[in-house]
């Protein structure tokens, strides 16, 4: 697949940057990204990578579109509400480029279907779900994937990349939490749209450094406050006690 005449247009303005030249444009064309969750980090990330010119992309979430999630899932409309997510993202996300692959699976990961991430380059983690990251990391870990977790609460954002293919680090050393701790939720305590935003961009962004090797995100936790602008970028390390190290 590559780009044609139609996309190097609509691409004109980033593919002159000098971050795009020819190996760049072509990496970029031939990278294959799943992002699981289509909510408010999903959509603006999903969008603003098919912008950048991502043409092979997957999309998995299970969810229909309610009235709770239009101020911030910007993918969505009024006339939208009750209908899967991923089939209304995916016919959105062509109609910027027609030209993409886009793949879309309108049920939820699990221990059954997961080995459909063994065809990714990146899988992007915006599930919003302790227990399903739980389980993409350990799977990414097993299977040496390039997994981003990113995730919004309030006003904060948590986004890190695990490369899994040197010495280990993953989301459990960072986050070794027992499963069914009760962690917060947007449903409880609240999510500023903007928030979401913020994060799905900065993911995107990590993401587009990482395929074209702008920059080593790999174990860079980016801590983000979208209230005051404060970002922190903080070098994870491994946790010996994490129960992942020998899988």
């Amino acid at each position: 697949m590559t780009y044609t005449d139609l996309e190097y247009e609509i691409f004109s303005r980033q593919f002159i940057l000098k971050n795009f030249n020819e190996i760049n444009i072509h990496k970029l064309n031939n990278a294959k990204i799943t992002i699981i969750g289509l909510g408010g980090i999903g959509c603006p990330l999903s969008q603003y990578l098919v912008s950048s010119g991502l043409k092979n992309i997957t999309l998995f979430d299970g969810d229909r579109i309610e009235k709770t999630n239009l101020g911030r899932q910007i993918l969505y409309s009024f006339d939208d509400i009750g209908k899967y997510k991923t089939i209304i993202a995916k016919n959105r996300l062509l109609k910027t480029n027609p030209n993409c692959k886009i793949t879309a699976y309108s049920e939820n990961l699990t221990k059954k279907n997961i080995n459909i991430l063994l065809d990714a380059d990146i899988i992007i983690d915006t599930s919003d779900d302790w227990y399903l990251s739980k389980l993409i990391n350990k799977f990414c870990v097993k299977n040496s994937l390039q997994y981003i977790f990113s995730s919004a609460i309030n006003y904060n954002i948590q986004i890190c990349l695990f490369k899994n293919q040197d010495n280990h680090t993953c989301l459990n050393c960072l986050f070794p939490n027992d499963e069914d701790v009760e962690l917060a939720r947007c449903d409880t305590i609240g999510i500023s749209s903007i928030c979401a935003g913020i994060a799905g961009l900065i993911t995107a962004q990590k993401t587009i450094n990482t395929i074209l090797e702008i920059r080593d995100e790999n174990n860079i936790l980016s801590l983000i406050n979208s209230e005051n602008l404060s970002i922190s970028n903080i070098n994870i390390k491994n946790n010996a006690d994490c129960v992942l190290n020998n899988s």
